[in-house]
Formats: structure tokens, sequence, C-alpha cells
């Protein structure tokens, strides 16, 4: 919904409907002044809905970063587990799954003016997942693009994976519309000011949908679809999502179909998180 058009088409109607009604111009301003004080009063405020609602399971998930407040030592067991690279191949484009080399160190932190622990991969990997066993190194997955990475409020996308066709739908409250050029992009991308936000998951042939994000504001930022593809090998789709509500932090989501319920196409497996604020 765009509530900003949606207030004015409705102040507009209604202030033409007392028009046609009075013919005197001071009762007429004085049914606008009374309709303007009406609308203005339909506040849309952020709801309290959050989702996932993520409790760990079996499934280890961790994007390469610095993690402020952590010491190295606190990250020793990784050492003595089955880590994986989860990294794109620079010249292929192809994803993969390959033992992880793992790196836990210090770096001096510019905003914090402090040493930070981070974790890290020699691959440059895009995360490390622990509790999937692969049956081969290359990862199956589907494109992204830039202009399909934001899901905004009345956009859907669908894809088809194995003979599988499913679709992402995005709801909520336009607070307001606006374009921002991104990365190289001669075009300025869609940008808007969103509440209530929702993202829905719907499968063709399978009744309903299955809300899968729900983030009440956010501050700079917004959900992205960063990979979609068959992670966990069962043949069914999963996506990795970045859920941030603040630009000055990072919150990633794993999503797998092979840890999904009765009623559900996917599940929140994993999640990682961390803050970069000055």
């Amino acid at each position: 919904m765009n509530y900003m058009r949606y207030i004015i088409y409705l102040l507009l109607l209604v202030i033409s409907a007392a028009a046609c009604r009075k013919t005197n111009t001071e009762e007429q301003a004085s049914d606008t002044d009374s309709i303007i004080s009406a609308v203005q009063s339909i506040n849309i405020q952020p709801d309290t809905l959050l989702l996932p609602d993520f409790s760990f399971g079996n499934i280890g998930f961790v994007e390469p970063a610095g993690y402020r407040g952590t010491e190295p030592e606190d990250y020793a067991h990784m050492f003595e587990e089955e880590w994986y690279d989860f990294y794109r191949d620079t010249v292929s484009g192809e994803y993969y799954l390959h033992k992880a080399e793992l790196e836990v160190g210090k770096f001096y932190d510019d905003c914090l003016q402090d040493s930070t622990t981070y974790i890290a991969s020699k691959r440059g990997s895009f995360f490390l997942i622990k509790g999937l066993q692969p049956k081969e190194a290359h990862i199956k997955s589907l494109p992204v693009n830039e202009r399909n990475k934001h899901i905004w409020v009345g956009e859907q996308y669908t894809y088809t994976f194995n003979g599988r066709i499913y679709t992402l739908r995005g709801d909520g409250v336009t607070v307001n519309e606006d374009k921002v050029y991104m990365g190289d992009n001669e075009e300025p991308a869609r940008w808007d000011e969103v509440i209530n936000y929702r993202l829905y998951l719907s499968e063709h042939g399978v009744e309903g949908e299955q809300l899968l994000i729900a983030i009440p504001s956010f501050n700079d930022t917004f959900v992205e679809l960063l990979w979609m593809g068959d992670l966990d090998e069962d043949g069914r789709i999963d996506f990795i999502f970045s859920v941030g509500r603040d630009y000055e932090s990072r919150r990633v989501e794993l999503f797998l179909s092979s840890q999904a319920v009765e009623g559900e196409i996917v599940r929140c497996a994993g999640e990682s998180g961390y803050e970069f604020d000055c």
C-alpha cells in the first residue's frame, strides 16, 4: 500500500463529495477543515511483529567479520569442528562448499578505536557453515540481480528451480517512495521508506503462502536477497537474506528447505549478526 497516495486520494474524494453537497462557501471551508483533521488523525505506526523467530539448531552459520565484545579464545572450538567455506569462484561465478581454512585473530577497529576479534577464511568465503555434509562441492544456485534483490511492497518475483515454481512477494506500508543510485547503475533504483514489511514465499501447486520475514521498520536499510539455490542438496530451494534493521548493523538469515516442518517451504536454520557503528 502506498500510504501517502492513499491518504491524498481519500482527502480529495471526500472534499469533492462535500463540495457537491454544500453551496455555502463558509460551510464548505468548515467541512474541508474537518476532513483534513480527520485524515491527519489516521496514523499507521510500526507494529511489533519480528520474524523469523530463530532458535539455535544443528546448523552453524557465521559471516566472516569483526565481532566486538569477544575474544579469539571464544572461537577456539571452531578449529575442532567441521566448518565449510561457502564461496563463489571468481572465474566461473559458481558457488562451492569446501572444508574451511579458518582464521581467528585481532584487528584494529577505527570506529571503536580498539582491537576487535575477527573470524575469517583464507578463501575469502561469504559464509562459514557447519552441520551440512555436502555430497558435491558445487552448489546449484540461481542468479540474483541488482533489480530483484530488494522485493518492495507490491512487488513479486517468480523463480523456477528443479521443476518447482516459487514466488517471493513483498507487502507492507510504503510511507514514502524514492529512488537512489546503487553501484554502477546509470538508472536510479527504487528505495522506499517502508514500515510493517512482510515477505511471503509460495510454491506453485501448494495452497497458501508462508510468511518468512516480518520487520516493523528500517533505518536506511532494507531486506535483501543475497543468494538462492540448493545448499542442503535436497532438490528444493534455499535462501540467504540480509535482514538488518539499521545501516550500522548487519544480520543475515539462512533458510533451508530440509529444516522445514509441515506447512512450511523453508525454515530459518541459522543466523549471523554483528555491529559496526561509529
